[in-house]
């Protein structure tokens, strides 16, 4: 055992003093003028050490400097600039004229992507700075040899310009590269992006292949990791896992992201290509798919609120002559700027299985749009909803503010009654809906389609119920309290139906003036028009309505009755729908219409 320790004692003192001798004898900025020989001669930019190297023996065998540059040829501002620069580098190379470095250790550095940063001119083959024979040089058996295994980055920021008026930063930046074969590199990058109050941290994992660089960089991202927080995200923001393959190519300058495969936390998911071309104008080709989308709980969006509180579904009916007074309301149309879609063409698909949005659930949702020089075209945005299939192509203008919108939707045998819940619209009508309009306008939210669109609208419902409202009972009753010619209804039943029922009109900023409305069922035919105000949720409109069925009794004034067509106007607020019924006239006109029968038929004999 004494021996034993006697051993590792001596070995540990050879070790020092190997050191102390390597520190007196060996000057680190022998190094000085071949490492930036060799980094302008690789790479064709200038590397500047502003201070002296010098030794660190302790933990590891280090040459140190204070701040470092790397700057393009021509260019005017460096493309690097780091705090201090550390290099780990071997004992027993050294001994052989060898700088094996082990690892390089950048702190504090800047990296800029930017056109001032970016070489002015097509570089030729480079040409070393002159040597003042202090330091050693390139030529001869003595040259020192440069190997480097290992870098790493710390605490840095990278500004990457998109364009003039664009930037981002990518800030906390950990970046560790990692040789592991000739053309190989091991890449661990953690870093976070801070863009419009939203901030992307990131951890990812790969492969590097540099064979052809600086032409073309290969990656495999095995492993990432992201959170996006901010403004318009939930509390907790969207985090998740994924991986993808990308591949960078110099010229013509483009990036593109392949077998991308992103999970978020609310078991989202995303597969498929993105393809960047970083021209003037950034060309982007986009084709993602999805067997899961939910975007409510991956932005936080919270349902529609209902409008429609428990029990306003029986609309109370009153016979009253007095209309609301309609106000008008003004939008700061300056919101709708979508010029930022100018600065960029794209073409994008996006499918998923199921898309979940605003708590509707959308199967077999389908996207597929081109923007170019700002007017993007949306030629397929189809989906099943609620038993239907829905169409919108969708053509937007964002060369001008506001942006303007135009849209053709249509909706076939959609069930109309949780549609109505989703859009915060009073469920008062049940069946299948048909839809299709032309309808354009300034804005894209809610309140830009109510207060500013325009358009025409057709409309078709079948096997449609109308809740709290009994259209055929309300005649009778109304016609049994003057006339024993017909009968008191016998059933108490609070609805309307229709087998088909059509309505057609134009949509003029936030009123749905309606040139046709017509309904038939086994008891009564409808045909009307009038207007329904969107904005303040009320209608004004005028039926004129034969019940050919339900009068209770059989005899010719019944007879004369089902042939007549009844005036009947509803209006008022949604949640309180009003009426009048003037069945005293009819029953006058009719009696006039007898009467001039009778002394006709009279005249005739």
């Amino acid at each position: 055992m004494k021996r034993l320790l006697t051993t590792l004692i001596i070995l540990l003192l050879v070790i020092v003093a190997g050191l102390t001798a390597l520190v007196v004898l060996i000057n680190p900025n022998d190094f000085r003028g071949y490492i930036v020989q060799q980094v302008q001669k690789k790479s064709g930019y200038q590397l500047v050490l502003q201070d002296d190297l010098r030794w660190h023996v302790w933990p590891k065998l280090s040459i140190l400097t204070g701040q470092v540059s790397l700057t393009a040829q021509d260019a005017k501002k460096p493309a690097i600039v780091a705090e201090n620069m550390r290099l780990d580098v071997e004992l027993l190379p050294l001994l052989s004229h060898q700088l094996a470095v082990k690892e390089v250790m950048l702190k504090g550095a800047v990296l800029r992507l930017t056109p001032d940063s970016q070489p002015q001119k097509e570089a030729e083959m480079p040409i070393a700075p002159e040597n003042d024979g202090h330091y050693p040089t390139a030529g001869g058996n003595q040259a020192w040899k440069l190997d480097i295994a290992k870098i790493r980055v710390e605490d840095s920021l990278l500004i990457w310009q998109l364009n003039d008026h664009s930037q981002l930063n990518v800030r906390d930046i950990d970046l560790l590269l990692e040789r592991s074969g000739q053309n190989d590199v091991n890449i661990h990058l953690h870093s976070k992006i801070n863009k419009n109050q939203q901030e992307l941290a990131f951890d990812l994992k790969g492969n590097l292949d540099i064979s052809g660089y600086p032409q073309r960089l290969l990656a495999d991202i095995n492993t990432l990791e992201y959170q996006l927080q901010g403004v318009g995200l939930p509390p907790a923001g969207i985090k998740g896992t994924g991986h993808a393959t990308m591949k960078y190519q110099a010229s013509p300058q483009s990036i593109s992201l392949q077998k991308i495969a992103l999970t978020t936390n609310n078991e989202s998911e995303l597969k498929g290509d993105v393809v960047v071309s970083l021209k003037d104008k950034p060309q982007y080709f986009i084709k993602l798919a999805s067997s899961k989308l939910d975007l409510d709980n991956l932005f936080g969006w919270d349902v529609l609120p209902d409008n429609n509180p428990q029990g306003k579904n029986d609309y109370r009916v009153e016979n009253n002559s007095l209309k609301p007074v309609i106000a008008t309301s003004v939008s700061p149309l300056s919101n709708y700027d979508l010029t930022f879609l100018q600065g960029f063409d794209a073409d994008i698909s996006l499918t998923a299985d199921k898309l979940i949005y605003q708590g509707m659930n959308i199967d077999h949702f389908d996207l597929e749009a081109v923007n170019k020089d700002g007017i993007t075209k949306t030629s397929k945005l189809t989906g099943n909803v609620f038993g239907g299939y829905f169409e919108l192509p969708t053509v937007i203008n964002a060369t001008v503010t506001p942006a303007i919108f135009h849209a053709k939707p249509r909706l076939q045998q959609v069930e109309i009654k949780p549609l109505l819940t989703a859009l915060a619209l009073p469920s008062i009508f049940s069946g299948q809906l048909n839809i299709d309009g032309d309808l354009s306008g300034e804005g894209y939210d809610e309140y830009a389609i109510s207060h500013y669109w325009r358009g025409d609208l057709n409309i078709d419902l079948e096997n449609t119920r109308m809740e709290g409202l009994n259209i055929s009972q309300l005649i009778r009753q109304s016609f049994s309290r003057i006339t024993d010619q017909v009968s008191l209804p016998e059933n108490a039943d609070n609805f309307t139906e229709a087998k088909k029922m059509s309505v057609s009109g134009k949509l003029e900023r936030g009123e749905f003036n309606i040139n046709k409305l017509a309904a038939t069922s086994g008891v009564l035919n409808i045909q009307g028009q009038g207007k329904v105000n969107l904005l303040k949720q009320n209608i004004d409109v005028a039926l004129w309505v034969q019940l050919t069925q339900g009068w209770g009794k059989q005899n010719e004034f019944v007879y004369r009755l089902a042939q007549l067509k009844i005036p009947l106007r509803f209006y008022g607020g949604w949640d309180n729908l009003q009426y009048t019924l003037n069945v005293e006239s009819v029953l006058r006109d009719e009696l006039q219409q007898k009467a001039k029968k009778s002394i006709k038929d009279w005249l005739g004999k």
